[in-house]
């Protein structure tokens, strides 16, 4: 029943999105939420670029704009994509991004409307998770020892669980700490139902990540937003009772 209530209000809130064409929109009126990932040691950035006017109102930007994001070595403009009533743009950034590099998001406006040129971030500094290992099974009445590499930094380290069967939850490391443990008992499970034959001794595939990130400064041209960088790493492993 839960699952089915689920999508009921998944479906509830797609239908309720909507998307306008930018040439009606002023870049005063655009609220962007734009995020910079790497992960482990791929030299590759991951880029997502998201504009909307109002919460579920979702900005497609005409024939003759686009956003470019670049680095001090390599630049890329960003594709258009829609699923399930979502527009956003993404794209990779190649290069030697190293802890430190600035990324920089262009966008770039028809002659009627003001571009927004500099909303700019500098990539943290990456994490190589190392335990848990790939495919470790962990009860969750034991501790979970989490270790991984990094190079000094003064930002702080996230922990975060997810799963299907499992409550998320996440806790923060100070700066500079790279092994910690989730003790014993900190993952639970899901609220369980008897009447619809669920079972608290459910076993299912857990992700732990640790990831840090970011804040950069978006340019004033938009109404309100975000530019974050995150570095992440993540292993799935098998969570039992």
């Amino acid at each position: 029943m839960r699952l089915i209530a689920s999508v009921v209000a998944a479906g509830l809130i797609l239908a309720g999105c909507s998307t306008a064409d930018s040439k009606d929109i002023r870049t005063s009126g655009i609220k962007a939420d734009l995020l910079v990932t790497v992960k482990d040691h791929d030299r590759r950035a991951e880029l997502l670029a998201t504009l909307r006017a109002g919460t579920l109102t979702y900005v497609k930007l005409g024939d003759d704009e686009a956003i470019n994001v670049s680095s001090s070595d390599s630049s890329t403009e960003l594709r258009r994509n829609k699923s399930l009533g979502v527009t956003n743009y993404s794209g990779r950034l190649e290069g030697e991004l190293r802890a430190g590099t600035e990324v920089t998001f262009d966008l770039r406006r028809d002659s009627n409307n003001e571009s927004a040129p500099h909303s700019t971030v500098s990539l943290p500094e990456r994490l190589q998770l190392i335990a848990p290992a790939v495919g470790t099974t962990a009860s969750r009445q034991s501790p979970i020892t989490v270790r991984f590499e990094s190079g000094p930094t003064d930002l702080p380290t996230t922990v975060s669980w997810s799963g299907s069967c499992i409550q998320n939850g996440e806790f923060q490391l100070p700066s500079g700490g790279v092994v910690t443990h989730i003790p014993a008992g900190r993952i639970k499970p899901t609220a369980v139902s008897p009447s619809a034959g669920q079972s608290a001794d459910t076993s299912c595939t857990v992700r732990i990540k640790v990831f840090r990130r970011a804040t950069g400064a978006l340019d004033p041209a938009y109404k309100e937003g975000s530019i974050v960088a995150e570095a992440q790493s993540f292993r799935d492993i098998t969570s039992i009772p």
